[in-house]
């Protein structure tokens, strides 16, 4: 055999042998580090759930756990800072500029039955509906903005002085938060405050309120970066329950940081809660379980 053939064959040979020897190792570190992949979730599940006990750590309300009722579709691309049920229409409002929009949903369905886009300059936060009316707060531009709840036309705006955050009523009263410890109450015709508390509880006063829902004479309020909702007196401001849903997050290892839990609407006719995170892939139907004792 020519010497040139010889050294060819040979170089093609130990080429082949070191492919197969990484193909081999490949496929060791693959099943060596399967079980470590499906550990992440897991290892960021239980990162979650400290995180909520420390943060309740020496907190004196009770604290509430939760059933999965049910589970539909939201859409991953959906940045939550509102959400709503109206009489069997769920309506979610959407933050960051240039993708910040007014969704109408019919849940069960999963139909989109109307979407508004805001103008690019508006980050979209918190709505609420209220007299046939669906009110939508932006982040920091001062200004609300007020549409039909059948049409989704624009009928007015409001201003305020504050950051907007999170928006629900009492019947009454629009009732907002702004990342604050103080829940502020305004007129629904002119955005006019009208009256605030400010939220503690015995370890002092609670800041980071975010999205807010008004459920059978309480205000539910998500908490900023955690998977915490307080329960709050509307009268007093007081702390008066606690739930926590570490555990509900269908990703940890990759829903954290700004992608955490926000959205809450109450289901009157169940009394259930619908849950739902920024550009998480489900809305859930949960029931919440009652303090052990």
């Amino acid at each position: 055999m020519p010497i040139g053939r010889f050294r060819r064959q040979t170089a093609f040979a130990l080429a082949c042998a070191v492919l197969a020897l990484l193909a081999c190792f490949l496929l060791f570190l693959t099943s060596c580090g399967g079980s470590v992949a499906r550990l992440e979730p897991d290892a960021a599940a239980d990162e979650e759930r400290e995180r909520s006990r420390e943060f309740l750590a020496g907190r004196e309300a009770p604290v509430y756990s939760y059933e999965v009722i049910e589970v539909y579709a939201h859409g991953s691309e959906d940045f939550t800072e509102g959400l709503v049920m109206d009489g069997g229409i769920l309506f979610e409002g959407t933050g960051l500029r240039g993708q910040s929009r007014l969704i109408k949903t019919d849940l069960r369905s999963g139909e989109v039955l109307d979407v508004l886009e805001l103008d690019p300059e508006y980050f979209g936060e918190g709505v609420t509906v209220l007299g046939g009316e669906v009110f939508q707060l932006t982040y920091t531009s001062g200004l609300g903005f007020v549409y039909d709840r059948d049409s989704l036309e624009l009928k007015r705006s409001f201003s305020y002085a504050s950051e907007g955050w999170g928006l629900t009523h009492d019947g009454k009263s629009l009732i907002m938060s702004d990342g604050g410890p103080a829940l502020y109450f305004l007129d629904p015709a002119s955005g006019t405050e009208t009256g605030r508390v400010n939220v503690s509880d015995n370890l002092g006063p609670l800041s980071d309120l975010n999205e807010l829902e008004y459920v059978a004479g309480e205000i539910y309020a998500n908490i900023w970066h955690t998977s915490l909702i307080a329960i709050i007196s509307p009268a007093s401001g007081d702390v008066t329950g606690w739930v926590d849903l570490a555990g509900l997050n269908p990703d940890p290892s990759r829903l954290r940081g700004e992608y955490v839990l926000n959205g809450i609407a109450w289901v009157e006719e169940s009394g259930h809660l619908l849950v739902t995170g920024k550009n998480w892939p489900h809305i859930y139907e949960i029931r919440l379980s009652p303090p052990s004792l």
